[in-house]
């Protein structure tokens, strides 16, 4: 994430407006938190907690960018969902405190009104059915891009590596995501620059739960990354 940063802070076309990195977790803190769960956490989000314990950066293009500046940057995000946000928040990666992400029932999540009996479907996940109340509860928002796309741990202890899936429509749905895995999720989200239109490019697609587990390409990343952040200035 410092290295995200500093990329972002030597283009003079961005400008960060938030950033903060939590201190790591000690192997004590770890232990609690498995221990809680009742399982052993997995080894990539072990290594990420070890490493910190939290995460926020936002960025923007400069609202002083030139005329011909802002003009190519329109061009180059014409079709981008955050486009309106240009010059707000253009990259955005929030990663909750792991007893927040797991355990925190402010981060449930919401949850559409309907008689579980009457109108309730199982989702079928990897092969397995599960009642709709029980899949969302295992569904923990990790990432809280913005108000609008959050990315999501599917919290199953007994797997020793958890699935990711991309949360929409202000966090209500996930049958509109690819999944993956944290460390290509990571990997993903450092190589496009904490873009929010680029994971939700990456990772949108209706069902894509049902094809193989996304991994870490780094020419499909280049390809969701404007030549603004790269040309030389």
């Amino acid at each position: 994430m410092q290295k995200l940063a500093n990329k972002i802070s030597k283009n003079p076309r961005l400008e960060i407006t938030s950033f903060a990195l939590g201190d790591p977790l000690p192997e004590n803190s770890l232990a609690e938190v498995e221990e809680r769960l009742g399982a052993n956490l997995p080894d990539s989000v072990r290594r990420l907690y070890r490493s910190l314990s939290h995460a926020t950066l936002r960025w923007r293009f400069r609202p002083d960018l030139d005329e011909q500046t802002r003009i190519t940057v329109a061009d180059e995000f014409a079709n981008a969902v955050s486009r309106h946000n240009l010059y707000t928040t253009a990259g955005s990666v929030e990663i909750l405190p792991l007893e927040d992400m797991l355990f925190e029932e402010e981060y449930n999540l919401p949850s559409l009104e309907f008689d579980e009996e009457e109108d309730g479907e199982d989702f079928d996940f990897c092969s397995q059915k599960y009642p709709t109340r029980e899949f969302e509860r295992m569904l923990r928002p990790f990432d809280l891009i913005d108000g609008f796309f959050a990315m999501a741990l599917v919290v199953q202890p007994s797997n020793d590596e958890w699935k990711m899936m991309l949360l929409n429509d202000h966090w209500s749905s996930y049958e509109e995501s690819r999944v993956t895995y944290l460390d290509d999720y990571l990997a993903y989200t450092a190589a496009t620059w904490g873009l929010v239109n680029a994971r939700a490019e990456i990772f949108g697609e209706s069902r894509g739960d049902r094809r193989p587990a996304l991994r870490y390409d780094p020419e499909l990343a280049a390809s969701r990354v404007p030549p603004t952040l790269t040309s030389p200035t």
